[in-house]
């Protein structure tokens, strides 16, 4: 028995929602580990970054770069899904939800850890990393998917 186009539009975006999850989660777990304090938990994983200028500011904005990409693929597939047109405020929203994530996740790491603390740079890394994701998704969709006039 085959799936309708609806239904796997559906369960498409409701399978990015939830790898958006748990990606946001893994990162609220990464910025939330007294081993993480300094990119510590990356430069295990990618030892060849050490000593690589502001690889902590880097690794911000990569970990909401990916969030911001995921929840884009999930609203843009949840509007085709739903036939709706998928607008630039949609996509702003993105931006404007990873900037509030990374902004908790500062705060979290003033309260309550004894390694890590808020950095306004480090707010601003996350935000400019979630922008640049979000607007390279819009410009590929745009010249990807420009509407025959």
């Amino acid at each position: 028995m085959a799936i309708s186009s609806a239904k796997q539009k559906a369960l498409l975006w409701k399978g990015l929602a939830l790898l958006s999850i748990g990606w946001a989660l893994f990162v609220l777990w990464g910025c939330l580990n007294e081993t993480g304090a300094s990119g510590g938990l990356i430069l295990r994983l990618f030892p060849f970054l050490r000593g690589f200028g502001y690889t902590d500011k880097l690794v911000h904005a990569g970990l909401h770069g990916v969030l911001a990409s995921l929840l884009w693929w999930t609203g843009v597939t949840w509007a085709e899904a739903k036939n709706r047109r998928w607008t630039l405020r949609r996509a702003l929203t993105v931006v404007l939800l990873c900037a509030a994530y990374g902004g908790a996740i500062e705060l979290l790491q003033a309260g309550f850890t004894t390694t890590r603390g808020a950095e306004w740079l480090d707010e601003l890394a996350n935000t400019t990393g979630a922008m640049v994701a979000v607007l390279f998704w819009q410009t590929v969709k745009r010249w990807c998917f420009k509407k025959d006039s």
